[in-house]
């Protein structure tokens, strides 16, 4: 596993970006050299996503909309956050609750346009907070939201969790941009997919793949074996993982390691509420198919997806697809209960979207751009081929009666919570 070639579809960055991206690189490499010559794929994927000043999240480059890399489901139609913010006010209501805390805001337009929803409910919620670690993000937030937000409901920014949070938690497309650890089949076995230099390195492509069982040569091979076990239900972690009857020979894969931390941490700053996560991903018996060789590991530049992490680091946002099985398991042991799963096209027509196109389109002429584009925008939400099936919703519930959601509508009119349990196909 070598170093590829920029693909010439790629745009070319400006010398600024270029220069950023050399002098993260350099940073990166001093790890690598640290490390004996061999770093985690989780620890490099943490460096170019989040190295203070020079990772992807942590610059100022733009990375939403036309000037940057990818557009997320809020700023393809207004109707995604409407839906949310609807079932927001129910389960605020269900669970008397009066705030909203919202993971990652990037943009902040899902925040604009729930508030739009919440000021105007019968009984809004005191405060919407963001947490956001990204101090660029979080200025456009602030100039975005400025006259946003009804003055009945605080808006406030965070830097890290509260204390005793009662009320609804939203994380849209962040569990995919946390940092992963990679493997590969080599007879029978998994070994770890790590980084090291490439040799004699090209622009922009300094580093390359490198596979080594995990025989305890690194201080967290241990770590990797014990999750390896538990992801393939290994009945002895102290032995090594066999797979060979389940996976073929050189297939590829990832996993994110610090799910159990994450949801430790919410858990510990929650008393009461509902937590909404949408992402891309499957429950893992649909993940680890023998039909996805390479898994599921995408770099995106300037709206073209590809493959090699390698490629313009600090430039390129790196994601991998959620195991959702993967995801109840943490949940669940950390005290959430899994009160719903489904799919985006099913949570969104549960959820009344067809109403608020309806509502959103009335007195418009259906040539009328205004009319097209919210059509457009509900398509792509909804149709298989786009993000209808991708994307994945799961509610999760904290100290909550079971009868405040299990008859949810967004999530009874499709339920795939047995799928979290399936297996391999």
């Amino acid at each position: 596993m070598g170093v590829t070639a920029v693909p010439s579809s790629l745009p070319s960055p400006g010398a600024d970006a270029l220069a950023h991206s050399r002098r993260l690189a350099e940073h990166i490499a001093g790890r690598v050299a640290a490390a004996g010559g061999w770093l985690s794929f989780g620890e490099y994927m943490q460096l170019a996503l989040y190295a203070p000043g020079l990772g992807y999240y942590s610059a100022g480059a733009s990375k939403f909309g036309a000037a940057g890399d990818f557009v997320t489901a809020p700023m393809i139609s207004p109707l995604f956050a409407r839906c949310c913010a609807r079932r927001f006010v129910d389960w605020l209501d269900l669970q008397n609750t009066r705030e909203v805390l919202e993971f990652g805001p990037g943009t902040g337009h899902f925040a604009a346009e729930a508030l739009g929803v919440l000021s105007t409910c019968d009984s809004p919620p005191q405060r919407y907070r963001l947490l956001e670690v990204s101090a660029d993000l979080r200025e456009r937030q602030q100039q975005l939201l400025a006259n946003a937000a009804d003055s009945k409901v605080k808006v406030d920014w965070l830097d890290s969790l509260p204390n005793d949070f009662a009320g609804v938690v939203f994380a849209n497309e962040v569990l995919d941009a946390l940092p992963c650890e990679r493997f590969v089949v080599r007879g029978g076995e998994l070994w770890r997919l790590g980084v090291g230099f490439a040799p004699g390195g090209l622009s922009g492509a300094r580093f390359e793949w490198r596979m080594r069982p995990a025989d305890g040569a690194c201080a967290d091979d241990d770590d990797f074996r014990i999750a390896a076990a538990q992801l393939f239900k290994e009945k002895d972690v102290n032995e090594k993982a066999t797979v060979g009857d389940r996976l073929p020979e050189g297939y590829c894969g990832e996993w994110h390691p610090s799910l159990a931390a994450w949801f430790s941490s919410l858990a510990a700053a929650m008393t009461r509420g509902a937590v909404l996560i949408a992402d891309y991903g499957l429950p893992r018996g649909q993940l680890r198919h023998p039909q996805l060789m390479t898994g599921s590991l995408r770099c995106h530049y300037r709206h073209q997806a590809h493959g090699d992490p390698f490629i313009y680091p600090g430039l390129c946002d790196i994601t991998a697809w959620v195991d959702f099985t993967a995801v109840a398991e943490a949940a669940t042991q950390a005290g959430f209960e899994v009160s719903g799963f489904t799919t985006q096209a099913g949570f969104l027509l549960g959820a009344g979207i067809d109403h608020e196109l309806t509502a959103a389109t009335a007195g418009l002429d259906p040539a009328d751009p205004r009319h097209i584009a919210l059509a457009r925008g509900a398509r792509t939400l909804l149709l298989p081929g786009e993000m209808g099936e991708a994307v994945k919703f799961m509610l999760l519930t904290r100290n909550a009666a079971a009868s405040d959601v299990v008859t949810d509508p967004a999530f009874s009119l499709q339920d795939l919570r047995s799928s979290l349990w399936a297996p391999q196909l």
